[in-house]
C-alpha cells in the first residue's frame, strides 16, 4: 500500500507537522483608508495558503497558524483592492531585524496604503501557549 498520499493529506490538513509542529500565528490588519476586497497569505504550492476574506479599514483578520520555517510560508501576502491586486513579499522586515519570525509567537501584519504604496509593520503580540490550538 502506498503511504505517500496519506502523508500528503496529513501535511495539507496540518502544514505545521512538516516542521515538528513549530508554527507562527499571524493575522492581518488593514490600517489603510481603502477596503481590502480580499486577502490571502501563505505558500499555495505547499498547501499553506490561507484566504482571510475582505478587510474594511481598521479591521483585523482572524488568527491563522503557519509553519515557522521556512519564512516562505508567511512572507507573501496578496491584497485585492477595487482596481488592482498587490502582491507583497516581505524580505525580512520582522521584529528585531530578524529574517524570520520566532516559532510559537503571534504577530499582526499591519498594512498601510499611502499614495498607492503599500507599507507593512510587523507587530509581535506575544508567545503562543504550547498545545493551544487558538491564540
Amino acid at each position: 500500500m502506498n503511504e505517500r498520499p496519506t502523508a500528503r493529506r496529513a501535511l495539507l490538513a496540518d502544514p505545521g507537522r512538516a516542521q515538528g509542529g513549530a508554527r507562527v500565528w499571524v493575522r492581518i490588519r488593514n490600517d489603510s483608508r481603502e477596503p481590502f476586497q480580499q486577502v490571502w497569505q501563505g505558500l499555495p504550492t505547499h498547501g499553506t495558503a490561507v484566504e482571510l476574506g475582505p478587510l474594511a479599514p481598521g479591521q483585523t483578520s482572524r488568527w491563522h497558524a503557519l509553519p515557522a520555517q521556512p519564512a516562505a510560508h508567511y512572507r507573501k501576502t496578496r491584497i485585492q483592492l477595487a482596481r488592482r491586486q498587490i502582491i507583497h513579499v516581505n524580505d525580512g522586515a520582522y521584529p528585531g531585524g530578524h529574517s524570520t519570525l520566532a516559532a510559537n509567537h503571534r504577530y499582526t501584519f499591519a498594512y498601510t496604503l499611502t499614495n498607492r504604496t503599500l507599507g507593512l509593520a510587523v507587530i509581535e503580540e506575544g508567545v503562543q501557549r504550547l498545545g493551544a490550538t487558538r491564540p
